[in-house]
C-alpha cells in the first residue's frame, strides 16, 4: 500500500521503498554480535569497545583480538594481579614468566619485577614487540609496582649452551726426508 500523493518526487519514492521494507527481512544476526567467537570480523573493534578492552591494535591478527576480547573481562576483575597481567599477554601468544623483587637471588629492589617473555613465531624480536609487551603489561599490572626489565626471546630457541676446550702442549720437531739429515743435525 502506498500512501503517497500523486505529485510525490524522486526522493519521497525511495523513502518510501526504503521504509517498506520488512525489519525480518534483514539478516543482522544480533545474538552473534556479542560473541567474541561468532561475531563478524569487521565488528571487533567495536565489540572490543563495548567491552572496555584496555590495549587494541588493529595490526593484531584476528585470532588475537578475538582472544583479548574474550579475556577482557577476566582481565578486568583481576586487574592489578600478576594473573591479570599474564592473561593479558598470552591473550597476544606470548609466554609470560613474571620474576619480583624478592624471588630474585639476591632480592632486587622493592617494589620492582622483570618479565621474562616467550615471542612466538609470528612476532620479530625487535622495538615494536618490546613497545607491545610494555604497552599491555603497563595496562593490566597494579600501580605500586614498577617494570624494571622486559627481555624477549624467539620461540623456539631452547638450545643448550655446549662448552668444548683444547689444550696443546709439546716440543717443536723437525721431520727431515730420509737421507737429507745434515752434517750438525741431531739424529
Amino acid at each position: 500500500m502506498n500512501l503517497l500523493p500523486p505529485n510525490f518526487s524522486d526522493l519521497e519514492e525511495a523513502v518510501d521503498q526504503t521504509a517498506s521494507l520488512r525489519i525480518e527481512g534483514i539478516d543482522v544476526p544480533i545474538r552473534h554480535l556479542w560473541n567474541p567467537d561468532l561475531c563478524p570480523t569487521a565488528l571487533l573493534p567495536w565489540l572490543a569497545w563495548a567491552l572496555s578492552v584496555d590495549d587494541w591494535d588493529p595490526s593484531w591478527s584476528e585470532i588475537q583480538q578475538r582472544q583479548m576480547i574474550k579475556n577482557s573481562i577476566i582481565i578486568h576483575r583481576h586487574k592489578g594481579t600478576r594473573g591479570a597481567m599474564e592473561l593479558a599477554l598470552k591473550s597476544l601468544g606470548f609466554g609470560v614468566e613474571i620474576i619480583e623483587w624478592w624471588e630474585k637471588k639476591p632480592k632486587g629492589t622493592p617494589g620492582t619485577y622483570d618479565l621474562n617473555i616467550l615471542v612466538p613465531g609470528g612476532y620479530a624480536v625487535d622495538q615494536a614487540t618490546y613497545d607491545e609487551v610494555e604497552r599491555v603489561a603497563m595496562k593490566a599490572k597494579n600501580t605500586r609496582s614498577h617494570l624494571k626489565a622486559i627481555q624477549l626471546t624467539p620461540a623456539g630457541l631452547n638450545q643448550r649452551s655446549t662448552y668444548s676446550a683444547a689444550v696443546t702442549s709439546g716440543i717443536i720437531t723437525t721431520v727431515y726426508p730420509l737421507g737429507r739429515i745434515g752434517a750438525g743435525d741431531d739424529v
